[in-house]
Protein backbone atom coordinates (compact mmCIF):
# COMPACT_ATOMS: atom_id res chain seq x y z
CA UNK A 1 0.00 0.00 0.00
CA UNK A 2 1.54 3.26 -1.10
CA UNK A 3 1.87 6.40 0.97
CA UNK A 4 -1.00 8.27 -0.71
CA UNK A 5 -3.44 5.53 0.10
CA UNK A 6 -2.15 5.22 3.68
CA UNK A 7 -2.76 8.91 4.26
CA UNK A 8 -6.38 8.45 3.35
CA UNK A 9 -7.09 5.70 5.86
CA UNK A 10 -9.45 6.64 8.69
CA UNK A 11 -7.55 7.94 11.71
CA UNK A 12 -4.33 8.31 9.86
CA UNK A 13 -4.73 11.91 8.61
CA UNK A 14 -1.96 14.50 9.28
CA UNK A 15 -2.61 16.35 12.53
CA UNK A 16 -3.78 19.90 12.06
CA UNK A 17 -2.16 22.73 14.14
CA UNK A 18 -5.64 23.82 15.18
CA UNK A 19 -6.02 20.52 17.05
CA UNK A 20 -3.14 21.40 19.45
CA UNK A 21 -3.83 24.86 20.79
CA UNK A 22 -2.47 24.23 24.25
CA UNK A 23 1.10 25.38 24.78
CA UNK A 24 3.48 23.19 26.73
CA UNK A 25 5.21 26.31 27.97
CA UNK A 26 1.87 27.60 29.25
CA UNK A 27 1.08 24.24 30.87
CA UNK A 28 4.48 24.10 32.53
CA UNK A 29 4.06 27.68 33.69
CA UNK A 30 0.63 26.87 35.14
CA UNK A 31 1.99 23.82 36.99
CA UNK A 32 4.97 25.75 38.32
CA UNK A 33 2.75 28.67 39.26
CA UNK A 34 0.33 26.38 41.08
CA UNK A 35 3.18 24.77 42.99
CA UNK A 36 4.62 28.19 43.85
CA UNK A 37 1.26 29.45 45.08
CA UNK A 38 0.72 26.31 47.14
CA UNK A 39 4.15 26.63 48.67
CA UNK A 40 3.51 30.31 49.37
CA UNK A 41 0.28 29.52 51.19
CA UNK A 42 1.86 26.70 53.21
CA UNK A 43 5.02 28.68 53.95
CA UNK A 44 3.01 31.78 54.75
CA UNK A 45 0.83 29.83 57.14
CA UNK A 46 3.83 28.26 58.89
CA UNK A 47 5.78 31.52 59.07
CA UNK A 48 2.78 33.53 60.24
CA UNK A 49 2.03 30.92 62.92
CA UNK A 50 5.63 30.97 64.07
CA UNK A 51 5.63 34.76 64.01
CA UNK A 52 2.48 34.94 66.13
CA UNK A 53 3.92 32.32 68.51
CA UNK A 54 7.16 34.31 68.77
CA UNK A 55 5.30 37.56 69.46
CA UNK A 56 3.21 35.78 72.09
CA UNK A 57 6.34 34.35 73.73
CA UNK A 58 8.04 37.74 73.73
CA UNK A 59 5.01 39.52 75.21
CA UNK A 60 4.48 36.88 77.89
CA UNK A 61 8.18 36.58 78.70
CA UNK A 62 8.49 40.37 79.01
CA UNK A 63 5.61 40.40 81.47
CA UNK A 64 7.13 37.46 83.36
CA UNK A 65 10.52 39.17 83.62
CA UNK A 66 8.91 42.36 84.87
CA UNK A 67 6.74 40.49 87.37
CA UNK A 68 9.69 38.42 88.63
CA UNK A 69 11.82 41.52 89.08
CA UNK A 70 9.18 43.03 91.34
CA UNK A 71 8.29 39.83 93.23
CA UNK A 72 11.55 39.85 95.21
CA UNK A 73 11.08 43.34 96.70
CA UNK A 74 7.40 42.51 97.29
CA UNK A 75 8.38 39.45 99.34
CA UNK A 76 10.63 41.50 101.59
CA UNK A 77 7.84 44.02 102.12
CA UNK A 78 5.30 41.28 102.97
CA UNK A 79 7.48 39.85 105.72
CA UNK A 80 8.69 43.21 107.05
CA UNK A 81 8.73 43.60 110.82
CA UNK A 82 5.65 45.80 110.96
CA UNK A 83 3.60 43.54 108.73
CA UNK A 84 3.00 43.94 104.99
CA UNK A 85 3.83 47.48 103.92
CA UNK A 86 0.70 48.30 101.92
CA UNK A 87 1.99 51.66 100.72
CA UNK A 88 5.23 50.29 99.24
CA UNK A 89 3.41 47.25 97.85
CA UNK A 90 1.00 49.62 96.08
CA UNK A 91 4.03 51.54 94.78
CA UNK A 92 5.39 48.29 93.33
CA UNK A 93 2.09 47.66 91.55
CA UNK A 94 2.03 51.21 90.23
CA UNK A 95 5.65 51.07 89.00
CA UNK A 96 4.97 47.76 87.29
CA UNK A 97 1.97 49.27 85.49
CA UNK A 98 3.91 52.44 84.61
CA UNK A 99 6.81 50.41 83.16
CA UNK A 100 4.53 48.72 80.65
CA UNK A 101 1.77 50.78 78.98
CA UNK A 102 -0.02 47.55 77.95
CA UNK A 103 -0.65 46.55 81.59
CA UNK A 104 -4.31 46.95 82.61
CA UNK A 105 -3.75 46.28 86.30
CA UNK A 106 -1.28 44.71 88.71
CA UNK A 107 -1.94 43.29 92.15
CA UNK A 108 -0.20 41.55 95.05
CA UNK A 109 -1.93 38.99 97.27
CA UNK A 110 -0.99 37.26 100.46
CA UNK A 111 -0.89 33.52 100.89
CA UNK A 112 -4.68 33.45 101.25
CA UNK A 113 -5.20 35.03 97.84
CA UNK A 114 -6.63 38.30 99.20
CA UNK A 115 -5.22 41.40 97.54
CA UNK A 116 -2.74 43.29 99.74
CA UNK A 117 -2.08 45.85 97.00
CA UNK A 118 -3.61 46.70 93.63
CA UNK A 119 -3.49 49.45 91.04
CA UNK A 120 -7.26 49.66 91.66
CA UNK A 121 -7.31 50.36 95.42
CA UNK A 122 -11.00 49.50 95.54
CA UNK A 123 -10.18 45.83 95.16
CA UNK A 124 -7.96 45.98 98.23
CA UNK A 125 -10.60 47.87 100.19
CA UNK A 126 -13.25 45.32 99.19
CA UNK A 127 -11.02 42.43 100.23
CA UNK A 128 -11.27 40.79 96.83
CA UNK A 129 -9.39 37.60 96.05
CA UNK A 130 -7.34 36.75 93.03
CA UNK A 131 -9.23 34.52 90.61
CA UNK A 132 -7.02 31.53 89.90
CA UNK A 133 -6.54 30.45 86.31
CA UNK A 134 -4.96 27.43 84.68
CA UNK A 135 -1.96 27.79 82.41
CA UNK A 136 -2.82 27.53 78.72
CA UNK A 137 -0.83 27.47 75.53
CA UNK A 138 2.64 26.33 74.62
CA UNK A 139 4.80 28.56 76.82
CA UNK A 140 7.49 26.43 78.46
CA UNK A 141 9.60 28.82 80.55
CA UNK A 142 7.19 29.07 83.45
CA UNK A 143 8.40 28.21 86.90
CA UNK A 144 6.38 25.92 89.19
CA UNK A 145 4.75 28.86 90.99
CA UNK A 146 3.88 30.75 87.78
CA UNK A 147 1.00 30.60 85.34
CA UNK A 148 -0.49 32.52 82.46
CA UNK A 149 -3.46 32.43 80.11
CA UNK A 150 -4.91 34.51 77.32
CA UNK A 151 -8.61 35.24 77.51
CA UNK A 152 -10.21 37.29 74.74
CA UNK A 153 -8.00 40.38 74.42
CA UNK A 154 -6.28 40.12 77.81
CA UNK A 155 -3.17 38.29 79.04
CA UNK A 156 -3.19 37.14 82.67
CA UNK A 157 0.07 36.28 84.45
CA UNK A 158 0.72 35.28 88.05
CA UNK A 159 4.13 34.91 89.71
CA UNK A 160 4.65 33.36 93.13
CA UNK A 161 6.26 35.59 95.76
CA UNK A 162 8.77 33.44 97.58
CA UNK A 163 11.25 34.08 100.36
CA UNK A 164 13.69 31.39 101.50
CA UNK A 165 11.65 28.72 99.76
CA UNK A 166 8.36 29.79 101.37
CA UNK A 167 5.51 31.08 99.18
CA UNK A 168 4.21 34.31 100.70
CA UNK A 169 1.73 35.32 98.05
CA UNK A 170 1.25 36.09 94.39
CA UNK A 171 2.00 38.99 92.05
CA UNK A 172 -0.64 39.07 89.30
CA UNK A 173 -0.69 41.16 86.12
CA UNK A 174 -3.33 41.67 83.45
CA UNK A 175 -2.13 43.16 80.18
CA UNK A 176 -3.50 43.88 76.74
CA UNK A 177 -3.17 41.16 74.12
CA UNK A 178 -3.38 43.77 71.36
CA UNK A 179 0.25 43.16 70.21
CA UNK A 180 -0.62 39.51 69.59
CA UNK A 181 -3.80 40.38 67.69
CA UNK A 182 -1.90 42.93 65.61
CA UNK A 183 0.75 40.29 64.86
CA UNK A 184 -1.95 37.96 63.51
CA UNK A 185 -3.36 40.70 61.27
CA UNK A 186 0.10 41.72 60.08
CA UNK A 187 1.01 38.12 59.19
CA UNK A 188 -2.18 37.72 57.15
CA UNK A 189 -1.49 40.97 55.29
CA UNK A 190 2.11 39.97 54.62
CA UNK A 191 1.12 36.58 53.18
CA UNK A 192 -1.48 38.28 50.98
CA UNK A 193 1.01 40.86 49.70
CA UNK A 194 3.64 38.25 48.97
CA UNK A 195 1.13 36.01 47.20
CA UNK A 196 -0.06 38.92 45.07
CA UNK A 197 3.52 39.78 44.23
CA UNK A 198 4.18 36.19 43.16
CA UNK A 199 1.10 36.18 40.93
CA UNK A 200 2.01 39.46 39.28
CA UNK A 201 5.75 38.93 38.98
CA UNK A 202 6.59 35.24 39.42
CA UNK A 203 4.63 33.88 36.48
CA UNK A 204 6.02 36.34 33.88
CA UNK A 205 9.53 35.69 35.15
CA UNK A 206 8.93 31.93 34.81
CA UNK A 207 7.88 32.35 31.18
CA UNK A 208 10.93 34.48 30.48
CA UNK A 209 13.25 31.82 31.97
CA UNK A 210 11.68 29.11 29.83
CA UNK A 211 12.23 31.14 26.68
CA UNK A 212 15.80 32.01 27.50
CA UNK A 213 17.10 28.87 29.05
CA UNK A 214 20.70 29.48 28.19
CA UNK A 215 20.76 33.20 28.93
CA UNK A 216 21.84 32.96 32.63
CA UNK A 217 25.43 32.06 31.95
CA UNK A 218 25.89 35.19 29.85
CA UNK A 219 24.15 37.33 32.47
CA UNK A 220 26.42 35.97 35.21
CA UNK A 221 29.56 36.51 33.13
CA UNK A 222 28.59 40.07 32.14
CA UNK A 223 27.77 40.94 35.74
CA UNK A 224 31.07 39.59 37.04
CA UNK A 225 32.91 41.71 34.47
CA UNK A 226 31.18 44.85 35.75
CA UNK A 227 31.61 44.30 39.49
CA UNK A 228 32.79 47.40 41.36
CA UNK A 229 35.53 46.46 43.84
CA UNK A 230 34.33 49.20 46.17
CA UNK A 231 30.86 47.68 46.21
CA UNK A 232 30.81 43.90 45.90
CA UNK A 233 27.01 43.56 45.69
CA UNK A 234 26.28 40.97 43.01
CA UNK A 235 22.50 40.93 42.68
CA UNK A 236 22.55 38.87 39.50
CA UNK A 237 19.07 38.73 37.88
CA UNK A 238 19.02 34.93 37.58
CA UNK A 239 16.24 33.16 39.47
CA UNK A 240 16.23 29.40 38.86
CA UNK A 241 16.67 26.16 40.79
CA UNK A 242 19.37 24.74 38.52
CA UNK A 243 23.14 25.19 38.61
CA UNK A 244 22.85 28.71 37.20
CA UNK A 245 20.52 29.81 39.96
CA UNK A 246 22.74 28.24 42.60
CA UNK A 247 25.80 30.00 41.20
CA UNK A 248 24.01 33.36 41.00
CA UNK A 249 22.66 33.11 44.56
CA UNK A 250 26.04 31.99 45.89
CA UNK A 251 27.73 34.97 44.27
CA UNK A 252 25.04 37.30 45.66
CA UNK A 253 25.44 35.99 49.21
CA UNK A 254 29.22 36.03 48.90
CA UNK A 255 29.22 39.63 47.72
CA UNK A 256 26.80 40.64 50.46
CA UNK A 257 28.91 38.95 53.14
CA UNK A 258 32.08 40.57 51.83
CA UNK A 259 30.41 43.99 51.98
CA UNK A 260 29.15 43.31 55.49
CA UNK A 261 32.60 42.13 56.58
CA UNK A 262 34.21 45.24 55.12
CA UNK A 263 31.69 47.52 56.82
CA UNK A 264 32.09 45.60 60.07
CA UNK A 265 35.84 46.07 59.93
CA UNK A 266 35.41 49.82 59.42
CA UNK A 267 32.85 49.99 62.23
CA UNK A 268 35.11 47.97 64.51
CA UNK A 269 38.03 50.32 63.92
CA UNK A 270 35.78 53.32 64.51
CA UNK A 271 34.34 51.82 67.71
CA UNK A 272 37.77 50.91 68.99
CA UNK A 273 38.86 54.48 68.46
CA UNK A 274 35.75 55.79 70.20
CA UNK A 275 36.34 53.42 73.12
CA UNK A 276 39.95 54.54 73.27
CA UNK A 277 38.88 58.18 73.44
CA UNK A 278 36.23 57.34 76.04
CA UNK A 279 38.77 55.46 78.16
CA UNK A 280 41.10 58.45 77.96
CA UNK A 281 38.28 60.74 79.08
CA UNK A 282 37.43 58.41 81.93
CA UNK A 283 41.07 58.17 83.02
CA UNK A 284 41.43 61.94 82.92
CA UNK A 285 38.47 62.59 85.22
CA UNK A 286 39.76 60.21 87.89
CA UNK A 287 41.98 61.92 90.48
CA UNK A 288 45.66 62.06 89.62
CA UNK A 289 46.72 63.16 93.10
CA UNK A 290 45.83 61.61 96.44
CA UNK A 291 45.30 63.51 99.70
CA UNK A 292 47.77 62.95 102.54
CA UNK A 293 48.53 64.52 105.91
CA UNK A 294 50.61 63.81 108.99
CA UNK A 295 47.67 61.78 110.34
CA UNK A 296 46.67 59.54 107.46
CA UNK A 297 47.74 58.19 104.11
CA UNK A 298 45.56 57.16 101.18
CA UNK A 299 46.38 55.03 98.15
CA UNK A 300 44.22 53.63 95.41
CA UNK A 301 44.14 51.96 92.05
CA UNK A 302 41.80 51.61 89.10
CA UNK A 303 41.88 48.81 86.52
CA UNK A 304 39.47 49.17 83.63
CA UNK A 305 37.80 46.22 81.96
CA UNK A 306 38.00 45.64 78.22
CA UNK A 307 35.30 48.21 77.54
CA UNK A 308 34.56 51.58 79.06
CA UNK A 309 33.18 51.09 82.52
CA UNK A 310 31.18 52.98 85.09
CA UNK A 311 33.50 52.96 88.12
CA UNK A 312 34.19 56.35 89.65
CA UNK A 313 36.05 57.55 92.71
CA UNK A 314 37.04 60.99 93.88
CA UNK A 315 38.08 63.12 96.85
CA UNK A 316 36.08 66.15 97.98
CA UNK A 317 37.81 68.76 100.12
CA UNK A 318 35.06 70.43 102.19
CA UNK A 319 37.63 72.44 104.17
CA UNK A 320 41.24 71.99 105.27
CA UNK A 321 40.30 69.38 107.88
CA UNK A 322 37.28 67.56 106.40
CA UNK A 323 37.94 65.30 103.45
CA UNK A 324 35.28 63.47 101.46
CA UNK A 325 36.08 60.02 100.03
CA UNK A 326 33.74 58.76 97.31
CA UNK A 327 33.56 55.44 95.45
CA UNK A 328 30.76 54.70 92.96
CA UNK A 329 29.76 52.08 90.42
CA UNK A 330 27.26 52.66 87.60
CA UNK A 331 25.09 49.75 86.49
CA UNK A 332 25.85 48.81 82.92
CA UNK A 333 29.10 49.29 81.08
CA UNK A 334 30.25 50.79 77.82
CA UNK A 335 29.45 54.36 76.77
CA UNK A 336 26.05 54.68 78.54
CA UNK A 337 27.64 53.74 81.86
CA UNK A 338 30.40 56.27 81.38
CA UNK A 339 27.93 59.03 80.50
CA UNK A 340 25.90 58.34 83.65
CA UNK A 341 29.13 58.33 85.65
CA UNK A 342 30.10 61.74 84.22
CA UNK A 343 26.67 63.14 85.00
CA UNK A 344 26.81 61.77 88.57
CA UNK A 345 30.29 63.21 89.07
CA UNK A 346 29.14 66.71 88.07
CA UNK A 347 26.11 66.53 90.36
CA UNK A 348 28.24 65.41 93.32
CA UNK A 349 30.70 68.25 92.84
CA UNK A 350 27.90 70.79 92.62
CA UNK A 351 26.04 69.45 95.68
CA UNK A 352 29.22 69.23 97.76
CA UNK A 353 29.67 72.99 97.50
CA UNK A 354 26.74 73.54 99.87
CA UNK A 355 26.51 70.33 101.90
CA UNK A 356 29.06 68.40 103.97
CA UNK A 357 26.92 65.65 105.48
CA UNK A 358 27.22 62.30 103.60
CA UNK A 359 23.57 61.40 103.99
CA UNK A 360 22.27 64.79 102.83
CA UNK A 361 24.66 64.77 99.88
CA UNK A 362 23.48 61.35 98.70
CA UNK A 363 19.83 62.34 99.11
CA UNK A 364 20.33 65.50 97.06
CA UNK A 365 22.32 63.67 94.36
CA UNK A 366 19.51 61.10 94.08
CA UNK A 367 16.92 63.88 93.74
CA UNK A 368 18.84 65.55 90.90
CA UNK A 369 19.89 62.34 89.15
CA UNK A 370 16.46 60.68 89.15
CA UNK A 371 14.83 62.71 86.31
CA UNK A 372 17.82 62.25 83.99
CA UNK A 373 18.82 58.61 84.39
CA UNK A 374 17.43 55.92 82.10
CA UNK A 375 15.06 53.40 83.64
CA UNK A 376 16.90 50.26 84.62
CA UNK A 377 20.16 52.09 85.29
CA UNK A 378 21.33 53.13 88.75
CA UNK A 379 24.45 54.16 90.64
CA UNK A 380 25.79 52.62 93.84
CA UNK A 381 27.90 55.01 95.88
CA UNK A 382 29.82 55.12 99.14
CA UNK A 383 30.57 58.55 100.60
CA UNK A 384 32.56 59.15 103.77
CA UNK A 385 33.85 62.34 105.41
CA UNK A 386 37.07 62.16 107.43
CA UNK A 387 37.89 64.72 110.11
CA UNK A 388 41.67 64.74 109.90
CA UNK A 389 41.98 66.29 113.38
CA UNK A 390 40.01 63.72 115.38
CA UNK A 391 39.89 60.60 113.19
CA UNK A 392 36.10 60.77 113.05
CA UNK A 393 34.72 59.20 109.89
CA UNK A 394 31.07 59.81 109.00
CA UNK A 395 29.71 57.81 106.09
CA UNK A 396 26.61 56.73 104.15
CA UNK A 397 26.06 54.20 101.39
CA UNK A 398 23.77 54.23 98.37
CA UNK A 399 23.55 50.46 98.00
CA UNK A 400 27.31 50.15 97.60
CA UNK A 401 29.62 47.39 98.84
CA UNK A 402 30.29 47.28 102.60
CA UNK A 403 33.20 49.32 103.94
CA UNK A 404 35.99 47.00 105.12
CA UNK A 405 37.37 48.12 108.51
CA UNK A 406 40.65 46.64 109.82
CA UNK A 407 41.91 47.44 113.30
CA UNK A 408 45.56 48.41 113.69
CA UNK A 409 45.93 46.36 116.89
CA UNK A 410 44.82 43.03 115.47
CA UNK A 411 41.57 41.23 114.85
CA UNK A 412 39.82 40.32 111.62
CA UNK A 413 38.69 42.77 108.95
CA UNK A 414 35.00 43.41 109.36
CA UNK A 415 32.50 44.70 106.80
CA UNK A 416 30.44 47.74 107.84
CA UNK A 417 27.34 48.68 105.89
CA UNK A 418 24.47 51.11 106.27
CA UNK A 419 21.09 50.91 104.57
CA UNK A 420 20.40 52.88 101.43
CA UNK A 421 18.95 52.54 97.95
CA UNK A 422 21.18 53.01 94.89
CA UNK A 423 20.96 56.44 93.30
CA UNK A 424 18.40 56.92 90.55
CA UNK A 425 16.05 54.08 91.55
CA UNK A 426 13.39 55.43 93.91
CA UNK A 427 11.66 58.70 94.69
CA UNK A 428 13.34 61.21 97.02
CA UNK A 429 10.88 60.47 99.83
CA UNK A 430 11.42 56.72 99.73
CA UNK A 431 15.15 57.24 99.36
CA UNK A 432 15.50 59.48 102.42
CA UNK A 433 13.26 57.20 104.49
CA UNK A 434 15.65 54.24 104.09
CA UNK A 435 18.97 56.09 104.13
CA UNK A 436 21.20 55.51 107.17
CA UNK A 437 24.45 57.15 108.24
CA UNK A 438 27.24 55.74 110.36
CA UNK A 439 30.34 56.99 112.14
CA UNK A 440 33.69 55.43 113.09
CA UNK A 441 36.43 56.96 115.23
CA UNK A 442 39.81 55.78 113.99
CA UNK A 443 42.74 54.94 116.23
CA UNK A 444 46.40 54.49 115.34
CA UNK A 445 46.96 51.89 112.62
CA UNK A 446 43.28 51.49 111.69
CA UNK A 447 42.40 50.86 108.04
CA UNK A 448 39.39 51.75 105.89
CA UNK A 449 39.13 49.81 102.60
CA UNK A 450 36.56 50.68 99.93
CA UNK A 451 36.20 49.03 96.51
CA UNK A 452 33.85 48.11 93.69
CA UNK A 453 32.46 44.65 92.97
CA UNK A 454 35.05 44.06 90.27
CA UNK A 455 37.31 43.06 93.19
CA UNK A 456 35.24 40.60 95.20
CA UNK A 457 33.11 39.25 92.31
CA UNK A 458 36.01 38.40 89.97
CA UNK A 459 36.25 34.75 88.85
CA UNK A 460 39.18 32.62 87.80
CA UNK A 461 39.22 30.26 84.83
CA UNK A 462 37.67 27.48 86.95
CA UNK A 463 34.68 29.67 87.77
CA UNK A 464 35.62 30.23 91.44
CA UNK A 465 34.82 33.65 92.87
CA UNK A 466 37.47 35.73 94.63
CA UNK A 467 34.92 36.53 97.33
CA UNK A 468 34.85 38.69 100.44
CA UNK A 469 36.45 36.10 102.72
CA UNK A 470 39.56 35.78 100.55
CA UNK A 471 39.64 39.55 100.11
CA UNK A 472 39.48 40.14 103.88
CA UNK A 473 42.26 37.62 104.59
CA UNK A 474 44.47 39.29 102.01
CA UNK A 475 43.87 42.71 103.55
CA UNK A 476 44.61 41.36 107.05
CA UNK A 477 47.98 40.07 105.87
CA UNK A 478 48.91 43.63 104.85
CA UNK A 479 47.98 45.27 108.17
CA UNK A 480 51.50 46.51 108.96
CA UNK A 481 52.23 47.91 105.49
CA UNK A 482 51.76 51.41 104.14
CA UNK A 483 48.73 52.34 102.05
CA UNK A 484 50.48 52.07 98.69
CA UNK A 485 52.06 48.74 99.62
CA UNK A 486 48.69 47.35 100.73
CA UNK A 487 47.02 48.31 97.46
CA UNK A 488 49.86 46.77 95.42
CA UNK A 489 49.86 43.57 97.50
CA UNK A 490 46.07 43.14 97.31
CA UNK A 491 45.95 43.70 93.53
CA UNK A 492 48.87 41.31 93.03
CA UNK A 493 47.08 38.62 95.05
CA UNK A 494 43.88 39.32 93.16
CA UNK A 495 45.65 39.00 89.79
CA UNK A 496 47.31 35.77 90.88
CA UNK A 497 43.92 34.28 91.80
CA UNK A 498 42.17 35.38 88.57
CA UNK A 499 45.02 34.25 86.32
CA UNK A 500 44.22 34.33 82.62
CA UNK A 501 40.46 34.66 83.09
CA UNK A 502 39.07 37.74 81.30
CA UNK A 503 38.24 40.82 83.36
CA UNK A 504 34.54 41.58 82.88
CA UNK A 505 34.23 44.46 85.33
CA UNK A 506 36.23 47.48 86.37
CA UNK A 507 38.33 47.22 89.53
CA UNK A 508 38.58 50.15 91.95
CA UNK A 509 40.37 49.88 95.30
CA UNK A 510 40.99 52.66 97.86
CA UNK A 511 42.83 52.18 101.16
CA UNK A 512 43.08 54.72 103.99
CA UNK A 513 45.40 54.19 106.97
CA UNK A 514 45.07 56.36 110.09
CA UNK A 515 48.59 57.00 111.42
CA UNK A 516 47.97 59.63 114.15
CA UNK A 517 48.78 58.71 117.75
CA UNK A 518 46.86 61.40 119.64
CA UNK A 519 44.60 64.08 118.20
CA UNK A 520 45.94 67.49 119.08
CA UNK A 521 43.01 69.84 118.57
CA UNK A 522 45.03 72.78 119.92
CA UNK A 523 47.36 72.59 116.96
CA UNK A 524 45.63 74.36 114.08
CA UNK A 525 47.90 72.63 111.54
CA UNK A 526 47.17 69.14 112.88
CA UNK A 527 45.63 66.98 110.18
CA UNK A 528 46.01 69.58 107.43
CA UNK A 529 45.53 67.82 104.07
CA UNK A 530 47.80 68.14 101.08
CA UNK A 531 47.65 66.34 97.72
CA UNK A 532 50.47 64.27 96.29
CA UNK A 533 50.80 62.21 93.12
CA UNK A 534 50.78 58.48 93.56
CA UNK A 535 53.60 56.61 91.88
Amino acid sequence: MDDDKRRQLPGEAWPEPSQFKRSIRLEFTMYVSAIILLLMFVTGYVISSQYVDTVTENVVEKLLVQARSYSGPAGKLIISAGGPDALLLNNICKRLADDNPDVHWAGITGGDGVFLAHTDIRKVAAGERLTRFATSGFFDVLRPSESFTIASDTIYISVGIEENGVTLGTLAVAASAEPILEAKKASVRTVAYITAAMVLLGIPVTILVLRRKLRPIGVITDHLKSVDLDNLDMDIPVRSDNEFGYLAETLRVMGSKLNVAKEALVDKERMEREYEIAREIQANILPREYPRSDRFEIAGAYRSAREVGGDYYDFVEFDEHNLGILVADVSGKSLPGMLVMLMTRDIVKEVARDLADPGRILAEVNRRLLPSIKKGMFVTMFLGVLDSRTGGFRYASAGHNPLLVLGGRGGPARPVKTKGYPLGMVSPGAYEERLECGEIVLTEGDWLIQYTDGVNEAHNAAGDEFGMERFARLVESCRDLGASELVERVLAGHAEFVGDAPQYDDITLLALKWTARVADEADENAGRTVYVSQA
